[in-house]
């Protein structure tokens, strides 16, 4: 009985995750990444005029002095790059800089969904750099902007 009880929270718990691709994670390991308001959704729908946050916990796998942000939308299979205020993660987000290998971080960031962006598809594409331009990370999280 009780290992069915875990069985069916531990099922639920994953029907109600943010759908999310790793999309190259080289110097680094996903362990979770959330959206909020994408809990229980296959896309993120980011309404105009509101903010999210983008939280995603890694385990390092190789030291690294520094740690870069890099966003792009996907759109009709062409990356644009999406404008990053702060891409220096180590000074503006929860990391401490430098990453050691076998070390778990936790990064977030806030997203603001202007009311001027067009109503669209697409895939975003987030990424954590380290040292040599690698991929820490990279998130790929299908989005629609209404």
């Amino acid at each position: 009985m009780f290992s069915a009880v875990i069985l069916s929270t531990i099922l639920m718990s994953q029907a109600w995750a943010l759908k999310y691709t790793d999309c190259g994670s080289k110097t680094g390991k996903i362990l979770n990444v959330q959206v909020t308001g994408c809990e229980e959704t296959d896309v993120c729908e980011f309404k105009r005029g509101e903010k999210y946050n983008y939280d995603v916990s890694f385990e390092s796998l190789k030291d690294t002095e520094t740690l870069k942000t890099v966003i792009h939308g996907i759109i009709g299979g062409v990356a644009l790059p999406f404008p990053v205020q702060n891409p220096n993660a180590c000074e503006h987000s929860a990391i401490e800089c430098p990453l050691q290998s076998g070390q778990t971080y936790n990064y977030g960031y806030e997203i603001e969904v202007r009311r001027a962006y067009p109503a669209l598809q697409a895939n975003v594409k987030w990424e954590l750099k380290d040292d040599n331009n690698e991929d820490v990370v990279c998130v790929l999280i299908p989005v629609k902007v209404v």
